[in-house]
């Protein structure tokens, strides 16, 4: 009985890893279909439909199919959405070239608006696309959601950054295991830790 439930649990390992090389592969290929910038976030945003579904025990999905569905149907909305987060990082750089020309006491004020403005910005970042896949609302309503969440949800936020930096530190470190999972595995747990998170706000609403 030990060596089947063993043998269980290891296939489903190797199920769950397969299903993630396959998941970010594809991730990585419809990013440069769409010639990089215009790919990744309808790429990205199917990668969180297919991941969110996995956690809800959805699993019943062909992949590609479900992937290249989304990948098109949300294409423009997506990069919307994307669009707003590259000029706000934009915004954001700018504004950290002119703090940093700044002196005395008005560099050290502007900069510790400059670390919340970036601490905002780094929970939207993590928020957004599942925000995105879980709910429908417009683009607006996906930032703010994502900022209430990340600020009502300190404990997960913080470990959903700890997943992020130790996803890129073993990329890094391994970049075979990079191309692999780097996508999928960072995107899996914030999907996971946000999935807790919208369970949570139900049961709270019940």
């Amino acid at each position: 009985m030990e060596s089947s439930s063993w043998m269980g649990g290891l296939l489903r390992a190797c199920d769950w890893i397969s299903k993630l090389a396959y998941l970010n592969l594809l991730w990585l290929g419809f990013t440069v279909v769409g010639f990089g910038v215009f790919g990744f976030a309808p790429a990205t945003v199917a990668m969180f439909t297919i991941l969110r579904k996995w956690i809800m025990g959805e699993s019943s999905h062909a992949i590609f199919p479900l992937f290249l569905s989304v990948y098109k149907s949300e294409f423009k909305k997506a990069n919307i959405l994307w669009s707003c987060l590259l000029v706000s990082a934009l915004f954001m750089y700018v504004d950290l070239v002119l703090i940093n020309s700044m002196q005395g006491i008005l560099h050290y004020m502007f900069l510790t608006f400059f670390v919340i403005a970036f601490i905002t910005m780094l929970m939207i970042t993590m928020y957004i696309f599942p925000v995105y896949v879980h709910f429908k609302g417009s683009v607006l309503h996906y930032f703010k959601s994502a900022i209430l969440l990340g600020a009502s949800f300190p404990g997960r936020t913080i470990l959903m950054m700890l997943s992020v930096g130790t996803g890129g530190f073993v990329s890094i470190l391994f970049p075979g295991v990079g191309i692999l999972f780097f996508g999928s595995g960072i995107s899996f747990a914030l999907m996971y830790f946000s999935f807790s998170i919208f369970k949570t706000k139900l049961e709270n609403t019940k």
